[in-house]
């Protein structure tokens, strides 16, 4: 139904590895940075001009996307589990990251996992961050 969606509605998978199984990481999530994609242009105004203007290069690009919450063991779905070994090998598979705020509307974009972070602070739950980045195309559906 078309309107306003909240964070009740949204649904984040992720591969569990390079080629691996998606995995619904949603209950794991309490941020996340935005999805944003852009045009990839070229400065294109001639001498004499007195204002910039840009050409697109006919690229688009995806900015690097951040995901933390709680650090969480729990087997095959927990972000310790999906994000523990960032992506080394030059040959291996992509992984397939999925964004679907609400209205049957979902952004899939294959990407690398780039880093992984454990965080402790005294006096609070244990937190992660991973940080995600395109390997290609992003696109919303």
């Amino acid at each position: 139904m078309p309107g306003k969606y909240g964070s009740g509605s949204l649904v984040i998978t992720f591969d569990d590895g390079p080629g691996g199984s998606p995995q619904t990481i949603t209950p794991y999530v309490l941020t996340i940075g935005g999805i944003k994609v852009e045009s990839i242009t070229e400065q294109s105004n001639p001498f004499g001009t007195t204002a910039e203007a840009h050409t697109p290069a006919g690229m688009q690009k995806v900015g690097d996307i951040a995901i933390g919450g709680f650090y969480d063991t729990t087997a095959t779905s927990g972000p310790h589990v999906v994000f523990k070994s960032p992506d080394v090998g030059p040959q291996d598979a992509t992984r397939t990251f999925t964004f679907a705020p609400g209205d049957s509307k979902t952004f899939t974009m294959e990407c690398r996992l780039v880093s992984y972070e454990v965080k402790g602070d005294n006096g609070k739950l244990t937190r992660y961050e991973a940080v995600i980045r395109q390997a290609g195309a992003g696109a919303w559906t």
